[in-house]
Order: structure tokens, then sequence, then C-alpha cells
């Protein structure tokens, strides 16, 4: 005969309900974990773009923490002497609590939740490093090649290959030619305007070239804006430039050095332009390109402001005035 299921006493239901709480609990602490681990690496997505292409962020953060030691040794920070390459990493960092600022609180936790939080960020940021460069790798299409070739294929791209090969070599650039070697000492021929080179006058045209805003717009608004753009038919900032260069070379996946060309280099080349400079009259110029990228990316951007007797002109202004005038005629 089956046996009837005994009945639980008032302190066992206690001891069933508790245990049912502390059961709740934990599974909500692991998905509040869960949920805040993909919140940090969906967080990390932006990192590659607006902060540092290359540098990790524990070498961010140990850049920051060997300066406040040297400074606790200094009587002033005047002393502090830093290279280009620290002062970068350091720049960086500024950025990325600029861009995270709920992180400064955090450098100050224990070791281990620390790591655990760039460990997260460092994976969104490398992911979406990948994804754009994998992107941009299958966005030879809004590039109109003469002749035409499969954009898909690699292996038929790269420096020495026509016709991706006219854009990033000059003249008779052979095969690893001690003569005629591509390195990161010399700008590329497709980030100048028209893919046109100036001898005596090397900055002119410099980041201008159509084919860079293409990428740019594929990259930060959308594939669609890049087919919008005109450019020649035959042929973001620093990072859209690094990563161009990339995905018009035949390697198949992302690494920091490609032959005699060091990507690493490479992008500090375009950082050092923009922010190292001898003076005002060197800085006019990077200021004007800047707001080019702007209209051109933007293109609602306006610089100069309307005066009051141009905005009393136009309709809001009149309508305006309009409605004032007929105040009180109702009856």
């Amino acid at each position: 005969m089956a046996q009837l299921p005994q009945q639980q006493s008032d302190s066992d239901r206690k001891d069933d309900t508790a245990a049912a709480r502390a059961k709740r609990s934990l599974i909500q602490f692991g998905c509040n974990v869960h949920r805040q681990s993909n919140s940090n690496v969906h967080k990390g997505r932006g990192i590659r773009r607006l902060i540092s292409l290359f540098n990790s962020l524990e070498d961010l953060v140990a850049e920051n923490d060997r300066r406040e030691e040297l400074l606790q040794s200094l009587d002033s920070q005047d002393e502090l002497v830093t290279s280009r390459d620290e002062d970068r990493t350091f720049s960086s960092f500024n950025e990325l609590l600029h861009c995270l600022p709920w992180l400064k609180k955090k450098l100050l936790s224990d070791a281990k939740e620390l790591d655990s939080i760039l460990k997260e960020l460092r994976k969104g940021a490398d992911s979406a490093r990948g994804d754009d460069t994998a992107n941009l790798k299958h966005a030879n299409s809004f590039i109109h090649w003469t002749p035409p070739f499969a954009p898909q294929s690699k292996m038929i791209a790269g420096l020495f290959i026509t016709p991706p090969g006219m854009l990033l070599t000059k003249d008779k650039i052979r095969d690893r030619d001690s003569d005629f070697l591509v390195t990161t000492y010399s700008w590329p021929a497709f980030m100048y305007k028209d893919y046109s080179f100036d001898s005596a006058n090397i900055e002119k045209g410099l980041f201008r070239s159509t084919l860079l805003l293409k990428a740019f717009k594929h990259l930060f608004t959308s594939p669609s804006s890049a087919k919008e753009i005109d450019g020649d038919g035959n042929v973001l900032r620093r990072m859209t430039r690094s990563t161009l260069r990339f995905a018009l070379s035949n390697i198949n996946s992302w690494r920091s050095v490609d032959g005699d060309f060091d990507y690493y280099d490479f992008y500090n080349n375009i950082v050092d332009f923009f922010e190292v400079v001898p003076g005002t009259d060197a800085q006019a110029p990077i200021n004007e390109l800047l707001k080019w990228w702007n209209r051109k990316v933007f293109r609602k951007i306006r610089t100069v402001p309307l005066t009051s007797a141009q905005l009393g002109r136009f309709s809001v202004a009149r309508m305006s005035s309009q409605r004032e005038v007929h105040e009180g005629d109702s009856p």
C-alpha cells in the first residue's frame, strides 16, 4: 500500500522557505554578476575607437600608478621627465577616465576586482576592433577599382598587386627592395587628397582622401553613408587610417606588424601629427583639417554665427513678430 506523504512541521517549512529564499538570492546574485560582466564588455567596445587602438588597459593604469609614485618623490610636477611613448599612454589613461568616469572609483578596489573589470573591458574592446577590421575587409565594394576585382578575396590584394597596390605604393616599389621598403616612416598615398603627394609641401592634402572618408563613415555612421560620398571611380579618424591600411593589405587577421610595416608605429605617427606641434602656426592647419572632417561627416556643421539682423529676416522671427502684433485683436 502506498505510503502517504509525511506532513512537514512548521520548523521544516520555515527551513525550506529560508533555503528557497537563499537559492533565489544566489540565482539573482549570479544574474546580476552576469549582467554586470556583459555590461562591462559592452562598455569596452568603444575603447579601441576612442581611447587607444593598441595599448592594453593594464598598461594605461600602470603608467598612471608609475607617475603618481614618481610625483611623490619629486618637489614639483615640473621635475617629472617622461618619454613621448609614456605621454601617449598617460594621455590615453586620462581619456579612458573621461569616457568611463565610473572607473575612477574602481581603481581603488582590490586588485582582483579591478583585474576582472579590466579583463571584461578589454574583451569588449578587442572584439569591437575585430568586428571593425572584418567589416572593412569585406567593404571594398565601396571602392570602385579599375579594372574590377573580387573584394572578398584578400589573396589578390595587398601592397604589390594592382589595383589595390596602386594606392599603397608609388612608382617602382618592389617586394622588400632595400631602396623601396614600405614602412611606417612614409605617409601612404591613400591618405592624400586625389592620392597626390607634393614633396615641397608634404602636409598638403594629407588625411583628406575620399577613401579615408568612406572608411570612416562606413565604420562610424553606416555602410550606406559611405556609398553616398562621390569618389574618383578609379582608385577616422586616427583609428580609421590604421584600420583602412590593414583592410587594403593582403593579411587575413589583425596583427601589429605586416612585413616592414608596423601598425603600432603608424598609429603613433598619426597621433603625434595631431598632438605634437611646434606652435600656433602649425596648429592652424590641423584645426582647419578637423573642421573639414566635421563638415564632411556631419555636413550640417555651421561655423559662422548669424547676426540678429540676419535672424530677423527668417520666418521663425517674423512669425513671432506677427503674433505679437495681432495679440489682443480677438473680440
